[in-house]
């Protein structure tokens, strides 16, 4: 019985184990479609930059063209942010995984352990009942 006890205990902490890890995942996604939809606006507003109809002097020429080039930087850092979420999204993925392959062989173990004391129970009152047949 001790047994089983501590079995029932290394499950539950593995369960919150991956529930935390489960959560990381839900961040790390969440963050990674933020990246991309701003990644795309900084798209959609360097090609309305770039993009300029009619005349225009050449001190607003260059301003633009500053700011297309600034806003081309930043989505370059953001397409950096969203390979590196990726590669993090993959690593905590297969941490849960992990996790899981532990929670299937503690709940293996504990019906194992489970099958053991039950069968230990029916040997003893089999026993019992020849003792008591005996007499």
């Amino acid at each position: 019985m001790k047994k089983l006890r501590v079995l029932d205990l290394m499950g539950k902490k593995q369960l919150l184990s991956r529930q935390r890890a489960t959560e990381v995942v839900n961040k790390l996604d969440s963050e990674l479609t933020n990246c991309k939809k701003i990644t795309n606006d900084l798209e959609e507003l360097a090609n309305e930059k770039s993009k300029s109809l009619g005349p225009i002097n050449s001190y607003s020429f260059q301003a633009e063209r500053q700011l297309v080039m600034k806003l081309m930087a930043q989505k370059q850092i953001l397409l950096n942010r969203q390979d590196f979420l990726v590669d993090e999204i993959s690593s905590a993925t297969k941490g849960v995984s992990a996790i899981q392959a532990k929670i299937n062989f503690l709940e293996d173990a504990k019906l194992n352990e489970l099958k053991k004391v039950q069968d230990n129970r029916s040997n003893l009152e089999e026993e019992e009942l020849q003792i008591t047949k005996k007499r």
